[in-house]
């Protein structure tokens, strides 16, 4: 089935976790392709522009990175091609880590316990426990990858195809306000799952799609 907001919205597994100083903010999604295919697009920086941004850098442990389009950068903690990607993520004066994971799908009718092109993709990071925490809650990082899986899962449908301007056009119409405040609120479930209570949660998804649409909130 094509890549859709609503598919996006329902095929997307939203878990967040509390940590030692900080919160891990998980989304893992099902794509039918094999997990070297899906490597591929998240490592190769001819693949990333299309989709996701220009990125530059070595993908070898203890290298740098950069995403400059985000103004990103930073190391490569551990590379095991093609399960298991590390990094630090250093944006401005803020630190975290991001962990993704790729896991083949089972399929009881294959003798060696694999389907082939069919991949389980965990995007997990680890933020700090802050203020901005207290602010935003996990839809501020969770929302951001939504945006992303997106434009990956039509990437994977049409490796041929640039995304970033049809995401741009995407993200300026009603459908994509809808789609930021619909992710905000599976984040608001998210946290609340987590131990989070109700009214502070709530508030922080508000803010959080007021922030990425522009809009004004008079939220204490």
């Amino acid at each position: 089935m094509p890549a859709t907001p609503q598919s996006q919205l329902t095929g997307v597994t939203r878990t967040v976790t509390p940590t030692a100083g900080g919160h891990v903010v998980a989304l893992a999604q099902t794509f039918p392709v094999g997990a070297e295919e899906l490597w591929s697009a998240l490592t190769t920086g001819s693949r990333l522009a299309l989709w996701f941004g220009r990125a530059g850098g070595e993908l070898v442990e203890d290298g740098r990175y950069e995403l400059p389009d985000m103004e990103t950068h930073g190391r490569v903690k551990a590379v095991e091609a093609p399960r298991r990607l590390l990094l630090s993520w250093e944006f401005g004066s803020g630190r975290s880590e991001l962990e993704l994971l790729l896991e083949p799908v089972p399929d009881v009718s294959d003798e060696e316990g694999e389907k082939e092109g069919t991949t389980r993709f965990t995007l997990r990071h680890t933020v700090p426990d802050d203020a901005h925490w207290a602010t935003f809650g996990p839809a501020a990082t969770g929302c951001g990858w939504d945006a992303a899986l997106y434009p990956l899962a039509l990437h994977l449908e049409d490796p041929t195809t640039a995304q970033l301007q049809r995401m741009a056009h995407f993200a300026a119409s009603r459908e994509g306000a809808e789609f930021v405040r619909a992710t905000a609120d599976a984040w608001y479930e998210a946290h609340v799952a987590a131990g989070s209570d109700r009214k502070p949660a709530r508030k922080a998804s508000v803010r959080t799609a007021a922030f990425y649409l522009g809009e004004e909130t008079d939220l204490p």
